[in-house]
């Protein structure tokens, strides 16, 4: 046995209203329509619901239903009106990670058009390095993805290109090692360590190790400052992003070797099987067009 949604919206506007005519004038319907859906539900049920009169009186099991029948209604007035919320971008969250370097550029402004376009949605947003990003968001630990993208990247993401970045590798001005690094690029960068902002775990690194072991270590410091810093005091080198603009005047590219600079393509992507949030799919539109994509 099941109760119908029209029978249950009947007998609670009768019992509201308190009268047949007056719950089918609130429902649209004649009034014989009404009494025709509480007689089927009170045969389905076995049972008589309410006591004919001006007004009509509740019986023992009517005010079972009754119970019922708000609970229901209510519930489906506040889904209804947290839909409507959705639909405009409240009660959304944009769960979004950006690259050091993107945010820099990028993030200040995305933000805030996307702040001014949706007031009422929420942001939990992340700068994490870019390969750290494309983990976590085929974990499910960000639903978007803004940053580098990987020469391959995995076949369950959806991805839009928004822009190239160059990649540079820099050393300070006045380390000691800076003009060994002229007669001698490769052999000398053998004794210097790498500061990167991630490495990965064995398991994820892809076959290449080459660049890698062209340094004497690597140090991973996901902050971008801190990196940066430690390069201007002549203690590693590292790459940096052109997308950043304001670098510490200490430090210039070492030129010379074939992965001085580093070619990357950078975009947008999420979960291609996972159906977008209104927030993500609204972060999304943004970068489209913004980049023409």
């Amino acid at each position: 046995m099941q109760i119908e949604r029209n029978e249950i919206r009947c007998f609670h506007a009768v019992v509201e209203a308190g009268g047949f005519s007056r719950a089918a004038e609130r429902l649209n319907l004649s009034q014989s329509a009404v009494s025709q859906a509480i007689a089927n539900l009170e045969h389905r049920l076995g049972a008589v619901l309410l006591r004919r009169g001006n007004p009509p009186q509740l019986t023992e099991a009517g005010i079972r239903l009754l119970r019922y029948a708000e609970t229901v209604l209510n519930e489906e007035r506040e889904t209804l009106a947290d839909i409507a919320q959705i639909k405009t971008g409240a009660l959304s969250t944009l769960s979004l990670a950006l690259s050091p370097a993107t945010n820099a550029r990028f993030g200040i402004a995305l933000l805030r058009e996307f702040s001014e376009r949706n007031p009422l949605t929420r942001f939990k947003v992340t700068v994490a390095p870019s390969r750290e990003i494309v983990h976590g968001v085929g974990d499910g630990r960000w639903e978007v993805g803004f940053g580098p993208l990987q020469h391959t990247m995995p076949d369950y993401f959806t991805v839009y290109s928004c822009f190239s970045e160059t990649r540079r590798l820099m050393i300070a001005r006045d380390h000691p090692s800076r003009e060994a690094l002229k007669r001698d690029p490769q052999a000398t960068l053998r004794t210097l360590p790498l500061v990167t902002s991630y490495l990965d775990e064995a398991p994820r690194r892809p076959s290449g190790d080459r660049l890698r072991n062209a340094f004497a270590s690597v140090w991973e410091v996901s902050h971008m400052e801190l990196r940066l810093a430690l390069v201007a005091e002549g203690k590693a080198v590292t790459y940096v992003s052109n997308l950043v603009t304001d670098l510490p005047p200490e430090l210039e590219q070492i030129e010379g070797l074939p992965f001085s600079s580093i070619e990357r393509q950078v975009g947008v992507y999420h979960l291609r099987h996972q159906p977008l949030s209104q927030a993500g799919a609204r972060f999304l539109a943004l970068c489209r067009e913004r980049w023409n994509i």
